[in-house]
């Protein structure tokens, strides 16, 4: 299975992160051993199969509207930072990849379990809930390669920082781009360099049975 967005192989195995305190995953996991992304679970609707082989489904849930807010406090930027993300990330999808998976229907996984004992020591992710899976034959399938650490950087950068070049930082996670810089503020009035580092992963449009 190629990938949609590098001329890359998809690896044969992919480590999920299987969190069994959701009752959903914990279901799903224990009585079918595999999971659907959004999309692949909805295509048995007629209409919504038609939009995603066109790339014209709409994953997001609010749309930003007009307010009179001018100056805003800390707590409003935490409050609304993660959907914002979300927000240009799919966005700048839409637009530019719409065939690629959404972060927002997509099941998240990594290539080998080197990626996953990096992310369990990076962010305190519990290893021992890691579980291995195979991609089940699914002829609308759609897997892309990203940097997850774009990701970290822009939930920090959103929230100190009015970024100029938001397209900027999105065409390059979309594109499967390593590590990215941006200069943000820091203590007082510096400035300081901020790089992403990498963490790859991968969002597949599609269906993953347990491999073990």
């Amino acid at each position: 299975m190629k990938l949609v967005n590098i001329d890359e192989k998809a690896p044969d195995t992919f480590y999920i992160f299987v969190n069994q305190f959701n009752p959903i995953t914990h279901h799903n996991f224990n009585l079918t051993k595999s999971f659907f992304s959004g999309a692949a679970a909805s295509c048995s609707d007629a209409g919504f199969l038609k939009k995603y082989i066109e790339g014209k489904v709409r994953y997001l849930p609010y749309e930003p509207c007009n307010n009179d807010v001018l100056g805003v406090s800390p707590y409003f930027l935490t409050a609304i930072n993660d959907y914002r993300i979300e927000y240009d990330a799919e966005v700048y999808r839409e637009r530019h990849h719409p065939l690629y998976p959404s972060r927002l229907s997509a099941l998240y996984a990594f290539g080998d379990l080197e990626t996953c004992e990096l992310v369990s020591g990076k962010y305190h992710w519990p290893l021992d809930t890691v579980q291995k899976f195979r991609l089940k034959d699914w002829p609308l399938t759609r897997i892309v390669k990203v940097n997850m650490e774009h990701v970290s950087l822009a939930r920090h950068a959103y929230k100190v920082s009015m970024l100029e070049n938001i397209d900027n930082l999105w065409a390059g996670y979309w594109s499967g781009f390593d590590n990215i810089i941006l200069e943000l503020p820091a203590a007082g009035f510096e400035r300081k360099k901020y790089d992403s580092g990498v963490i790859w992963e991968y969002l597949i449009e599609g269906i993953v049975e347990c491999a073990e």
